[in-house]
Protein backbone atom coordinates (compact mmCIF):
# COMPACT_ATOMS: atom_id res chain seq x y z
CA UNK A 1 0.00 0.00 0.00
CA UNK A 2 2.33 2.46 0.63
CA UNK A 3 4.66 1.84 -2.45
CA UNK A 4 1.40 2.49 -4.49
CA UNK A 5 1.53 5.99 -2.35
CA UNK A 6 4.25 7.22 -4.36
CA UNK A 7 5.79 5.00 -6.99
CA UNK A 8 5.04 5.73 -10.58
CA UNK A 9 5.83 3.36 -13.68
CA UNK A 10 10.06 3.93 -14.34
CA UNK A 11 10.95 4.28 -18.12
CA UNK A 12 14.38 6.41 -18.32
CA UNK A 13 17.23 7.77 -16.08
CA UNK A 14 18.95 11.31 -16.35
CA UNK A 15 21.31 13.33 -13.60
CA UNK A 16 22.90 16.44 -12.14
CA UNK A 17 20.89 18.87 -13.83
CA UNK A 18 17.75 21.42 -14.60
CA UNK A 19 15.07 19.07 -15.43
CA UNK A 20 12.27 19.43 -17.87
CA UNK A 21 9.68 16.61 -18.22
CA UNK A 22 7.34 15.71 -21.21
CA UNK A 23 4.36 16.51 -19.12
CA UNK A 24 5.69 20.46 -18.93
CA UNK A 25 7.13 20.68 -15.79
CA UNK A 26 10.80 21.68 -14.54
CA UNK A 27 12.93 21.05 -11.41
CA UNK A 28 15.95 21.11 -10.15
CA UNK A 29 17.45 17.12 -9.71
CA UNK A 30 20.26 17.07 -6.45
CA UNK A 31 23.48 16.32 -7.28
CA UNK A 32 24.38 12.50 -7.51
CA UNK A 33 20.16 11.85 -7.79
CA UNK A 34 18.64 9.80 -10.36
CA UNK A 35 15.37 10.60 -11.68
CA UNK A 36 12.96 7.72 -13.27
CA UNK A 37 10.72 9.23 -15.50
CA UNK A 38 7.02 8.10 -15.99
CA UNK A 39 4.24 9.82 -17.86
CA UNK A 40 2.41 12.15 -15.20
CA UNK A 41 6.02 12.68 -13.28
CA UNK A 42 8.39 10.53 -12.01
CA UNK A 43 10.83 9.15 -9.12
CA UNK A 44 13.62 11.11 -7.35
CA UNK A 45 16.65 8.82 -6.40
CA UNK A 46 19.38 9.70 -3.72
CA UNK A 47 22.63 7.93 -3.98
CA UNK A 48 22.07 4.61 -2.87
CA UNK A 49 18.64 4.23 -2.53
CA UNK A 50 16.71 1.98 -4.38
CA UNK A 51 12.77 2.08 -5.09
CA UNK A 52 10.88 -1.66 -5.31
CA UNK A 53 7.41 -1.03 -6.26
CA UNK A 54 6.32 -3.99 -4.92
CA UNK A 55 7.34 -3.86 -1.73
CA UNK A 56 5.78 -1.77 1.50
CA UNK A 57 8.92 -1.56 3.43
CA UNK A 58 10.81 0.98 1.13
CA UNK A 59 12.85 3.02 3.44
CA UNK A 60 12.10 6.30 1.64
CA UNK A 61 10.46 7.05 -1.62
CA UNK A 62 10.47 10.97 -3.31
CA UNK A 63 7.78 11.69 -6.29
CA UNK A 64 6.96 13.94 -8.47
CA UNK A 65 3.38 14.09 -9.68
CA UNK A 66 1.82 16.98 -12.10
CA UNK A 67 -1.10 17.64 -13.16
CA UNK A 68 -1.98 20.43 -15.54
CA UNK A 69 -5.65 22.78 -15.17
CA UNK A 70 -5.83 21.60 -11.39
CA UNK A 71 -5.44 24.18 -9.27
CA UNK A 72 -6.12 22.73 -5.68
CA UNK A 73 -3.98 19.71 -3.98
CA UNK A 74 -6.66 19.22 -1.81
CA UNK A 75 -8.53 16.02 -3.89
CA UNK A 76 -4.47 14.60 -3.79
CA UNK A 77 -4.16 14.94 -0.19
CA UNK A 78 -7.88 13.73 0.36
CA UNK A 79 -7.19 10.34 -1.83
CA UNK A 80 -3.94 9.92 0.77
CA UNK A 81 -5.83 10.38 3.45
CA UNK A 82 -7.94 7.66 2.63
CA UNK A 83 -5.02 5.40 1.45
CA UNK A 84 -3.92 5.59 5.06
CA UNK A 85 -7.28 5.42 6.47
CA UNK A 86 -8.37 2.29 4.14
CA UNK A 87 -4.82 0.84 4.91
CA UNK A 88 -5.74 1.34 8.89
CA UNK A 89 -3.13 3.24 10.00
CA UNK A 90 -3.58 5.23 13.09
CA UNK A 91 -1.81 8.31 12.13
CA UNK A 92 -0.42 10.15 15.09
CA UNK A 93 0.12 13.40 12.98
CA UNK A 94 -2.66 14.12 10.48
CA UNK A 95 -1.79 16.42 7.63
CA UNK A 96 -0.84 19.36 10.18
CA UNK A 97 0.09 22.30 7.34
CA UNK A 98 2.46 24.81 6.81
CA UNK A 99 2.61 27.31 4.17
CA UNK A 100 5.57 27.05 1.92
CA UNK A 101 6.78 29.65 -0.55
CA UNK A 102 8.34 28.89 -3.98
CA UNK A 103 9.63 31.60 -6.56
CA UNK A 104 6.15 32.78 -8.45
CA UNK A 105 4.19 30.57 -6.28
CA UNK A 106 3.03 29.67 -2.80
CA UNK A 107 2.65 26.14 -1.76
CA UNK A 108 1.83 23.84 1.29
CA UNK A 109 3.86 21.05 3.07
CA UNK A 110 1.42 18.47 4.22
CA UNK A 111 2.83 16.29 7.06
CA UNK A 112 1.64 12.81 7.74
CA UNK A 113 3.37 10.68 10.46
CA UNK A 114 2.41 7.36 11.87
CA UNK A 115 3.82 3.83 13.00
CA UNK A 116 4.23 1.38 9.76
CA UNK A 117 1.46 -1.09 10.23
CA UNK A 118 4.04 -3.84 9.87
CA UNK A 119 7.04 -3.19 10.88
CA UNK A 120 5.90 -0.71 13.91
CA UNK A 121 9.00 2.03 12.92
CA UNK A 122 8.03 5.72 12.33
CA UNK A 123 6.67 6.76 9.04
CA UNK A 124 6.01 9.99 7.16
CA UNK A 125 4.11 11.26 4.39
CA UNK A 126 5.17 14.42 3.37
CA UNK A 127 3.41 16.62 -0.17
CA UNK A 128 5.17 19.64 -1.03
CA UNK A 129 2.43 21.26 -3.07
CA UNK A 130 2.45 24.25 -5.60
CA UNK A 131 0.26 25.39 -8.11
CA UNK A 132 2.53 27.99 -10.24
CA UNK A 133 0.40 29.48 -13.48
CA UNK A 134 -2.36 27.40 -12.19
CA UNK A 135 -1.51 24.48 -12.54
CA UNK A 136 -0.67 21.42 -9.76
CA UNK A 137 2.87 20.01 -9.16
CA UNK A 138 3.23 17.76 -6.43
CA UNK A 139 6.81 17.01 -4.22
CA UNK A 140 5.98 13.39 -2.46
CA UNK A 141 8.12 11.67 0.44
CA UNK A 142 6.97 8.59 2.07
CA UNK A 143 9.13 6.42 4.18
CA UNK A 144 11.09 6.60 7.46
CA UNK A 145 10.49 9.44 9.94
CA UNK A 146 14.30 9.43 10.72
CA UNK A 147 15.14 9.38 6.52
CA UNK A 148 12.73 12.17 5.44
CA UNK A 149 13.75 14.88 8.31
CA UNK A 150 17.46 14.54 7.11
CA UNK A 151 16.64 15.29 3.36
CA UNK A 152 14.13 18.06 4.31
CA UNK A 153 16.57 21.01 3.58
CA UNK A 154 17.29 19.27 0.09
CA UNK A 155 13.79 18.72 -0.54
CA UNK A 156 12.64 22.27 0.25
CA UNK A 157 15.03 22.73 -2.41
CA UNK A 158 13.39 20.39 -5.04
CA UNK A 159 9.91 22.09 -4.09
CA UNK A 160 11.36 25.15 -4.85
CA UNK A 161 12.48 24.62 -8.35
CA UNK A 162 9.05 23.09 -9.35
CA UNK A 163 7.71 24.89 -12.38
CA UNK A 164 5.79 24.83 -15.28
CA UNK A 165 7.57 25.42 -19.24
Amino acid sequence: MLAALAYPCAVALAKGKKMKHEAGFLFELPDKWKWEDASAGGVLLPPGVAVDPDREDNQEVYSIHAQRGVSSERAYVERIRADLKGAKIEIDRGGDLENFSAPGSPGIVYTFDFAHPKLQTPHRVRIFAMTPKGSLIVLQATGLRQKLEQRDRLLREVARSLDWK
